[in-house]
């Protein structure tokens, strides 16, 4: 069967989604406000609440922008009105315009709303609607058609997801820390962070999983995107600590939520013979 332009632009949108939202994971507010340089661009207290900064005419060079002032922008971008006026739509009652998140906690119930908005949009559009020139209420975008409008918001959900993904990896590389060398103090526990276990698997931190797993820290538990020690050790040919942890009750036949693979198919799908045989040997 024919996959439908649609259903692409579905499946396109499903997958930077849970992209962006596993790389939102764990924001804090002293992270979404962190402001590495002056001038930048955030979200500030107002009277009236909160706003973020803009200009019609920004500065040149731009600002660097705030994850705050990023999420936001997203959460526009993907619930405003013209996401679905333009292609021919009116907004469902209930969709209305967010206020600007003044919290981490806000902001990440903010994108689960917007991408909720703009994922029912996408599916009510018919053929039709991607096909036809949006007119008139497009501006000087009036000859574009529908396809080319979706495609440009899905750039926007693209580019401005990778960039939050790029500050908090900065965020994280000038507030270096070692959650691992913590737990093995006894300062982070099973509780407070259940799944450092596969984080250190995520790491590769091999030395530290069998001494994290002695501490009571899972063996089963999955990182933010869904993945186990188990299937990080057998995608990285790491044999030593895949057998450790099969000796210690590893599932191997969970699955992942990207490839939807079980232990032994990370193995195979990373080209891991070594470790193939010897789960087909189990």
């Amino acid at each position: 069967m024919t996959t439908t332009l649609k259903q692409n632009l579905l499946d396109l949108s499903d997958f930077a989604w849970q992209r962006l939202r596993g790389r939102v994971e764990g924001l804090t507010d002293e992270e979404y406000f962190w402001e590495p340089f002056d001038g930048c661009w955030t979200v500030r207290k107002t009277a009236e609440g909160f706003s973020a900064d803009w200009a019609w005419i920004p500065p040149e060079p731009a600002p660097f922008t705030t994850l705050a002032w990023r999420i936001t922008h997203i959460v526009d971008i993907l619930q405003e009105e013209r996401t679905a006026t333009w292609l021919g739509h009116e907004p469902a009652a209930g969709d209305g315009e967010l206020p600007v998140p003044e919290s981490a906690e806000a902001a990440l119930a903010a994108l689960d709303q917007a991408y909720d908005v703009w994922r029912r949009r996408v599916a009510a559009l018919s053929q039709d609607d991607l096909d036809r020139p949006m007119g008139e209420i497009a501006g000087p975008w009036a000859e574009h058609d529908g396809t080319a409008f979706a495609l440009h918001i899905l750039d926007e959900l693209i580019h401005h997801g990778a960039e939050v993904g790029t500050v908090r990896d900065f965020y994280r590389g000038v507030r270096a820390e070692d959650p691992f060398a913590a737990a093995l103090a006894g300062e982070v526990t099973p509780a407070e962070r259940p799944a450092l276990l596969a984080e250190a698997a995520a790491a590769q931190r091999w030395d530290v999983v069998p001494k994290l797993a002695g501490l009571g820290f899972g063996i089963n538990e999955r990182t933010a995107d869904g993945v186990s020690a188990a299937h990080l050790a057998a995608g990285t040919g790491s044999l030593d600590t895949l057998r450790f942890l099969v000796e210690h009750g590893a599932d191997l036949s969970a699955t992942d939520p990207r490839f939807g693979a079980d232990v032994l198919g990370w193995a195979k799908w990373f080209k891991q013979p070594e470790i193939v045989e010897y789960l087909e040997t189990l």
